[in-house]
């Protein structure tokens, strides 16, 4: 009868997020694993608060941090407003491009210099202010839930050291 009765086989567990293979973090559970699952839910809480805002038919998640800086200088060149977001120019003018096609603002050559597109908000895009900017609380504020006081400043800290790191490699590149 004994021989009927399974035991149990001797496996020893590793703890979660163990690579068996270095002794470190699993590809799992790593640095990038963790910034790429975070985008994936900060990417779906800015689709629904932008729906919940009835803003989803005229902006995506990466449009608001653009118009913030045109609320504060409107009618800038798309230089400048790309060191002020700190994107790309060949990035910006694609979102650009789909901002002008929504209505929310313009994108004329400058006449100072007509290399230079100058842009700037329409009155659609001046009426949606209050929106975006209750778009940027409620994301503020789950991005927030659950830290302490002063993790904010830290988390941020160190993600702008990650950024810089990360446009520095890009730029080695190009």
């Amino acid at each position: 009868m004994s021989s009927l009765i399974r035991q149990p086989r001797d496996i020893s567990i590793r703890s979660a997020g163990t690579d068996t293979s270095t002794g470190g973090l699993s590809p799992l559970d790593d640095l990038p694993a963790l910034i790429a699952q975070t985008n994936i839910y900060f990417q779906a809480l800015v689709e629904r608060t932008l729906a919940e805002l009835q803003l989803d038919q005229l902006l995506r998640p990466g449009m608001a941090p653009v118009l913030f800086a045109l609320y504060e200088h409107d009618g800038c060149i798309i230089k400048d407003l790309a060191v002020r977001t700190r994107r790309s120019a060949a990035a910006l003018n694609s979102l650009l491009g789909r901002l002008a096609k929504s209505g929310v603002v313009t994108l004329r050559a400058c006449p100072q210099d007509g290399r230079a597109v100058r842009v700037r908000l329409t009155a659609k895009g001046r009426k949606i202010e209050p929106r975006v900017r209750e778009l940027h609380r409620r994301v503020q504020a789950a991005v927030e839930h659950g830290l302490k006081a002063g993790e904010s400043e830290q988390v941020a800290a160190m993600l702008r050291r990650i950024v810089a790191g990360l446009q520095h490699n890009e730029t080695l590149q190009n």
